[in-house]
């Protein structure tokens, strides 16, 4: 990795965290290309950390399907596609179209949605000073603030089952649209939860979405 970009562990409670990203960087910025092996005792030598937990970040990895393991070849990066991310933008609409109706009937919506603009507040902030991971934090939080206040844990459990902020940074690094722009796209959720019209709200949660897999199809075509 000699003349490459150098990766240290800054955050000792989200060690397994901070490796997984160092990767997830590599495979984004092209350090890591498709087709390319992952060798754990390299990245454990330049991390500084021992195999066991670039191990644990790789079978993440593998999961979110950025990663795979080929027989006689070790873990290969995959080459990262659309499809993968349209794939969990339907599954989404679905899960937090459910999410938000049920809570538009609830007392405490306007506690709730006094959470959501203040995520989206500090999103579109860190989209104008093009800071990317403020900007997927906040964006994550802004969704995690209705679904996590959902009554339906199977519901939940199936979100965070998307893998949400890798997925959330992928789809921001492939976008063709700038931050700011995906940002101010969450600001017609907010109005539509303040509207109390659920056929409202569950259409432009799906809007919302299905501009993001229209913004993918578009990209790929390019």
């Amino acid at each position: 990795m000699e003349g490459k970009k150098s990766y240290k562990i800054s955050k000792r409670p989200l060690y397994r965290e901070e490796i997984k990203k160092a990767l997830m960087d590599a495979i984004v910025s092209g350090q890591l290309a498709p087709g390319d092996r992952i060798v754990e005792t390299r990245w454990a030598k330049e991390l500084g950390v021992s195999q066991s937990p670039i191990r644990e970040a790789i079978r993440e990895l593998e999961l979110i399907g950025l990663v795979e393991t080929i027989p006689y070849k070790g873990c290969i990066v995959r080459k990262i596609t659309h499809k993968d991310l349209i794939d969990t933008f339907e599954v989404r609409i679905a899960l937090e179209s459910i999410a938000l109706e049920e809570i538009i009937q609830r007392h405490n919506v306007e506690s709730i949605l006094q959470q959501m603009e203040d995520k989206l507040k500090h999103m579109l902030e860190h989209a104008a000073e093009g800071s990317i991971e403020g900007f997927i934090e906040y964006d994550v939080q802004f969704h995690e603030a209705f679904v996590e206040n959902s009554d339906n844990a199977l519901l939940k459990r199936l979100w965070e089952q998307c893998y949400i902020r890798d997925n959330t940074k992928l789809s921001a690094v492939m976008s063709r649209e700038s931050l700011m722009e995906l940002g101010q796209r969450h600001e017609l959720i907010c109005e539509a939860i303040r509207s109390r019209d659920t056929e409202r709200v569950k259409k432009e949660i799906q809007v919302h979405f299905e501009m993001l897999i229209h913004d993918m199809q578009e990209s790929e075509e390019e």
